[in-house]
């Protein structure tokens, strides 16, 4: 199982435009089966480093995402979206569950 985080950097005037399109990507994957994701705001409310926009699922394995199981709403959500982004970062993280900590014998 992995935890995937989506992350985008904006400026403060383009926050919730940007939280607004990355949901509506997530919903475009989530109409084709993947889990669902939490889109949340770093910076413009609360304490931060930086003004970020994230979302974060969780799926069973990483895969490469091919050009043609790309919604057409992702594509065009991204259009727009990506004027109002200083970066837009993937990251991904293993998660560590009961079975692969006994797996390897730590749990």
């Amino acid at each position: 199982m992995f935890l995937v985080r989506r992350i985008c950097k904006t400026e403060r005037t383009n926050v919730w435009k940007v939280a607004g399109l990355l949901r509506n990507i997530c919903n475009a994957y989530e109409e084709k089966g993947r889990k669902h994701a939490t889109v949340y705001i770093g910076g413009f409310g609360t304490p931060a480093s930086e003004i970020t926009v994230c979302a974060e699922w969780e799926q069973e394995t990483i895969e490469a995402n091919r050009t043609p199981n790309v919604p057409s709403k992702v594509l065009e959500c991204n259009g727009i979206m990506q004027p109002l982004l200083s970066s837009y970062d993937i990251e991904f993280y293993e998660i560590a569950t009961e079975e692969k900590l006994t797996e390897r014998g730590v749990y």
